[in-house]
């Protein structure tokens, strides 16, 4: 694609691009160090610098071979070493994410240890069933792993990664079919590997399953014929696989439907009805089997968060989830992929276009509508990565419009890998709600418990998953995800005082002032009048802005210090130490 002769300049930048990898990988301290936001051991952080090189070898390599590549583009071997040196630039990123699972994990994983375990669908064995998770078939495929023997947690942070590999792949087959450039093939790689894709893709959760689920989509429109069953079969998985995915069914149908009119004045309904009808099919086996099962056709997270979606956001371009997703551009460094749209050459009458864009919309539609999200590195966006890059790198064929492509390709390549490694290393000094955090909690709970002689100790906390996974302790889920009361009156005050305090009546209460806590139930005279605040000076992770517990759980004990008022009441409990 690219045959002018090796210029002084290029050669420069070469050079500079092979001397700051090799640096990356033999001094990765010393760069790191003037590079990223720094909180804890250099050596911890070793991964992240090593994608770095990796990434800026693989930058150095398409850049000769598309200055070397003949008329159909570059040689197959050098193009391989090329996704090989792309795929491991990925893998070493979520290297560095390998201690580190989001709590809200924890919640699948309990109900897919239940199920392997016991063959009903709760979050613990003595639980009503009620359905907390996000992904029922990431519930299924960690279940089947349960039952085989395997490990969830290792599983899942596994089987994301490999989903990720494998959507990264399948981005570079599709740009190199269209480019025949190995720039464009690199700066694909490279945008797919930013903060929000391997730390998604790492977390432990659904999310890379289901960003595969849609970029092969549109592999599937660009290399079959009959390219409408295959879609409409990995629509009706990804029916399976995340709630919203009934907006994105309606949006390729509708896009297929305007494509066939524009090409044959008809929208032959027949020939499109497939990609309707089998997500349909789908949804509706899903809805019977929650209705029969659950008693309710809405999982928990639906009634736990969708209080705070709005329509009249979608009209808000300057806040909202508008702002949520240009903010998650802009972090990511993929904001300056906006540009390479503009460049394109006319697409022609071509189905994987209709479906990209259609599927890119509908996903954006569900972003925007629900206001994005609290978790760091846009979770929301995550899945959509493939498919925002895709958009942008497959509009860099063979077109004169842009004599600069290859000096535009490497620069906004070496911006987005050093955007990933700042982004990476501030999200590894301040992830989201890490499950073994939460874990630790439960089991400091659980030892207080047995201190304090309390059988079948129950904790209100607004945080499940980890406490969840390991039943450490009982449970009564502030933040509403395995709790349907609690979800369905989030904001209603008057429901929660009465449910907590009188038929709940939790032993502690603990968290933040978030969630279910935000109404104010707190508030009340009965938890003025119930409850008593609880302290851990020597355990940080304890620290916390709600901290209660019920003041007929209180008893002397050895390390617990209690202070009392000058009429001899209990005015707050003090752990010094914890027992075994």
């Amino acid at each position: 694609m690219f045959t002018s002769k090796f210029s002084p300049v290029w050669l420069f930048a070469l050079l500079v691009l092979l001397g700051l990898g090799l640096a990356a990988l033999v001094l990765p301290a010393e760069l790191l160090t003037r590079m990223s936001h720094l909180e804890g051991a250099v050596a911890d952080r070793f991964w992240v610098m090593r994608g770095f090189g990796l990434g800026l070898f693989a930058l150095a390599l398409a850049m000769v071979l598309d200055r070397r590549a003949g008329p159909a583009g570059p040689a197959a071997g050098g193009l391989v070493v090329l996704s090989l040196l792309l795929g491991t630039t990925f893998l070493m990123f979520c290297q560095q994410m390998s201690g580190w699972w989001i709590d809200d994990s924890g919640i699948t994983f309990s109900y897919s240890r239940s199920l392997a375990e016991t063959g009903r669908v709760t979050f613990r064995p003595d639980a009503a069933p009620t359905e907390g998770y996000s992904s029922s078939l990431w519930m299924l495929t960690l279940a089947l792993v349960h039952f085989l023997g395997g490990d969830i947690p290792l599983a899942a942070k596994a089987l994301g990664t490999a989903f990720g590999a494998l959507l990264l792949l399948t981005c570079l087959v599709l740009v190199w079919r269209q480019t025949r450039s190995a720039l464009a093939v690199a700066l694909t790689g490279i945008a797919v590997s930013t903060s929000p894709f391997v730390v998604w893709s790492s977390s432990g959760q659904e999310h890379a399953l289901q960003a595969l689920l849609l970029t092969l989509t549109v592999l599937a429109a660009a290399t079959l014929q009959s390219w409408r069953p295959v879609v409409a079969l990995l629509l009706s998985l990804l029916v399976l696989t995340r709630p919203e995915t009934p907006i994105i069914v309606i949006a390729v149908f509708a896009g297929a439907l305007w494509r066939s009119r524009v090409r044959t004045g008809l929208f032959e309904l027949p020939a499109n009805l497939v990609l309707a009808a089998l997500p349909f099919a789908a949804f509706v086996a899903l809805m019977t089997w929650r209705m029969l099962y659950f008693g309710d056709p809405m999982p928990n997270p639906y009634y736990a968060k969708a209080s705070a979606s709005s329509v009249s956001g979608l009209f808000n371009p300057f806040g909202g989830g508008w702002q949520y997703v240009l903010a998650g551009l802009r972090d990511s460094g993929l904001i300056l992929l906006l540009p390479l749209a503009f460049l394109a050459a006319p697409q022609g009458d071509r189905p994987d276009r209709m479906v990209l864009l259609t599927v890119l919309a509908g996903h954006m539609f569900f972003v925007i509508w629900a206001k994005g999200d609290w978790m760091g590195e846009y979770r929301f966006l995550m899945p959509a990565t493939g498919l925002f890059v895709l958009a942008a790198t497959l509009s860099l064929p063979g077109t004169k419009r842009f004599p600069s492509r290859q000096g535009l390709c490497a620069v906004v390549s070496v911006i987005l890998l050093t955007s990933t490694v700042i982004q990476l290393d501030r999200f590894r000094a301040h992830p989201t709600t890490p499950l073994a955090v939460v874990s630790e909690i439960g089991w400091n709970f659980a030892r207080l418990s047995r201190q304090l002689d309390i059988e079948s100790p129950v904790l209100a906390h607004h945080d499940a998953g980890g406490i969840s996974y390991d039943r450490s302790i009982g449970l009564v889920d502030l933040g509403g995800l395995v709790d349907r009361n609690i979800a369905k009156h989030m904001q209603d005050r008057a429901f929660l005082e009465t449910y907590i305090f009188e038929e709940k009546k939790p032993d502690y209460i603990f968290g933040a002032i978030n969630f279910a806590a935000a109404s104010g139930f707190t508030d009340a005279p009965a938890f003025e009048r119930d409850y008593v605040p609880l302290s851990f000076p020597d355990l940080p992770i304890m620290e916390s802005s709600l901290s209660h517990i019920r003041r007929d759980r209180i008893r002397e004990a050895p390390g617990i210090r209690l202070e009392r008022d000058t009429d001899g009441r209990v005015t707050e409990v003090i752990v010094e130490q914890l027992g075994p």
